[in-house]
């Protein structure tokens, strides 16, 4: 921990972390929306980021969704703004320093000068390579953060998921991460890292967009894309119109938002009746469900895929529960007992921190 940091950055109640910590910039297409109060909104392929109020200040949303664009492992944009607020609030004039008053680390992400002698690139083209500025700092955070994933899954006999190895290693070093075979533990260093680990991935659930959403409208700026198969928009489609109702273990979902609880949904009934509405027969329950289709890689599912977890009745090579995936970064599940049918993040899924709650398996019923 920074025994002083520039700015006042405490006062915030953040905790920050010395760490060691992009990019060619691809073209990527920005959608955004506002609200009233000036928050919103802006997506891209790989996920989305809130701005505004309580999210991502706007003007660093684009080099933070670019940053996780030109990753190809699937980097989320909602894990790198929350890992760039623990790491200095989105202060580019953070400056961590050590108990002498010395400092030990710069910029919006905190880069230690060595660790910036090799990762830091010029993202803006101006001919230097700056830690102090945003255009380049964010771009090397990113780009660091995609090494450090694709290094992490390499290791799936680690303690966490890679994203949780890649976050523990951009705080202490993979060298750590190696040493305790994952995510270090509480007892290392006072739980600096663990805690930096959680506290990001905690976060990371508040800048992605759109939030959770349980009323009956598409989330803003939601439209599938151009050549999704039509049995699959069918299937979204209805899946859409049955958010808001009650869950029900064992409902048969043909009256989601009725009042006779036999005929609300479940998670696995959910999925069976958005596909009989586009003429296509799945089985009943999650345990059939999962050899239904072809397996699809878990960085590259398509509107219609059908998502599997542990959920709280099942196991990694038996999941218990699922979702559909219905593009724009966002997953339509009957979730469980008390909670309507909702949209959530995809992103909350593949790098959660539970096993109950992390993806497991994705299945493309309709072939495209």
């Amino acid at each position: 921990m920074a025994g002083k940091v520039k700015r006042g950055l405490l006062a915030l109640g953040l905790g920050f972390a010395t760490t060691p910590v992009a990019l060619g910039l691809s073209l990527v297409l920005l959608v955004t929306t506002f609200d009233e109060d000036g928050g919103g909104s802006v997506s891209n392929p790989f996920g989305g980021l809130r701005i505004g109020k309580g999210g991502v200040p706007a003007q660093y949303a684009p080099l933070i969704l670019r940053a996780a664009a030109d990753c190809g492992e699937g980097l989320s944009p909602a894990v790198l703004a929350a890992q760039i607020r623990q790491e200095s609030g989105f202060d580019p004039h953070a400056q961590s320093k050590d108990e002498n008053g010395d400092p030990i680390a710069d910029g919006i992400a905190q880069f230690i000068p060595s660790t910036w002698a090799t990762w830091g690139v010029d993202g803006n083209g101006d001919g230097k390579k700056d830690v102090w500025d945003p255009e380049d700092a964010i771009p090397a955070q990113g780009r660091m953060m995609c090494s450090l994933l694709k290094k992490g899954k390499a290791h799936p006999q680690y303690n966490g998921s890679p994203i949780e190895l890649a976050l523990a290693a951009y705080n202490a070093g993979w060298g750590r991460v190696d040493q305790y075979q994952g995510v270090p533990p509480p007892s290392f260093a006072g739980g600096q890292t663990y805690h930096y680990v959680q506290n990001i991935m905690r976060m990371s659930a508040g800048f992605a967009a759109p939030a959770s959403s349980e009323n009956g409208t598409p989330p803003a700026g939601y439209e599938l894309p151009e050549g999704t198969p039509k049995e699959a928009r069918v299937a979204v489609s209805w899946a859409l119109k049955q958010r808001g109702g009650w869950y029900q273990l064992g409902g048969d979902c043909t009256d989601a938002l009725g009042k006779n609880p036999a005929h609300w949904c479940d998670c696995s009934s959910l999925m069976q009746q958005a596909y009989r509405a586009a003429g296509v027969s799945i089985p009943r329950t999650t345990y059939d469900q999962v050899n239904v289709g072809a397996q699809v890689n878990l960085h590259k599912p398509k509107p219609g895929d059908l998502v599997f977890n542990a959920g709280s009745d099942g196991s990694d090579a038996r999941p218990g529960h699922v979702g559909m995936y219905i593009g724009n970064g966002l997953i339509i599940e009957a979730p469980r007992t008390g909670v309507k049918t909702r949209i959530v993040t995809y992103e909350s899924w593949r790098n959660s921190t539970s096993y109950l709650t992390r993806i497991t398996e994705v299945r493309r019923v309709v072939d495209w």
